[in-house]
């Protein structure tokens, strides 16, 4: 018996596992959806690994040449007296973008809950950003959206829809009677 500041009387019980331990423990991180919602973090975390190496293969300017459709040569982005300045912006996004990997890796390990609500985080984070393609295009005449960031919204979005929507479920047969 425990006794608490209220002077009440607990029991103190001992706990049970729900599983045995010679049993593993269920994913807690699946949700209903066509895949889980690790599964849908870990192809954001490659998506994003694999789109952040060619900024730290070819250096910044180079990456960003690729993020503009050639439009813009990297010598032309590396020359003039903003050139400073976009450099360390584009150091900036890279960090952001080995933040993300870092998020997507680690919270694998986290709740369901708290998963679903990363991905609302880093959708709601690109549907911020897209408009500014729109509105703020880097190129000059040119409202398209970069093939790099068209192919990543597209994997990732489609990672996480069929991660959260749920499936079908399946109707069993009535039994028959005899």
């Amino acid at each position: 018996r425990i006794d608490d500041a209220l002077g009440h009387i607990r029991v103190a019980r001992p706990r049970r596992h729900l599983f045995p331990p010679h049993f593993p423990t269920p994913n807690l991180a699946v949700m209903p959806g066509y895949i889980s919602i690790k599964r849908s973090l870990q192809v954001n975390m490659v998506a994003s690994a694999l789109f952040t190496l060619p900024f730290f293969a070819l250096g910044p300017f180079e990456f960003a040449s690729l993020l503009v459709d050639g439009s813009v040569s990297a010598a032309q982005m590396g020359s003039g007296p903003a050139a400073p300045f976009l450099k360390h912006l584009l150091w900036v996004d890279a960090i952001k973008n080995c933040l993300i990997t870092y998020w997507c890796h680690i919270a694998q390990g986290w709740t369901a809950k708290v998963q679903k609500q990363v991905i609302v985080g880093f959708v709601a984070m690109w549907a911020s950003l897209l408009p500014l393609f729109k509105f703020a295009n880097p190129v000059a005449g040119s409202n398209a959206l970069p093939p790099p960031v068209i192919a990543y919204c597209a994997v990732t979005w489609t990672a996480y829809a069929l991660a959260l929507v749920e499936k079908p479920k399946k109707k069993r047969a009535a039994a028959k009677k005899k």
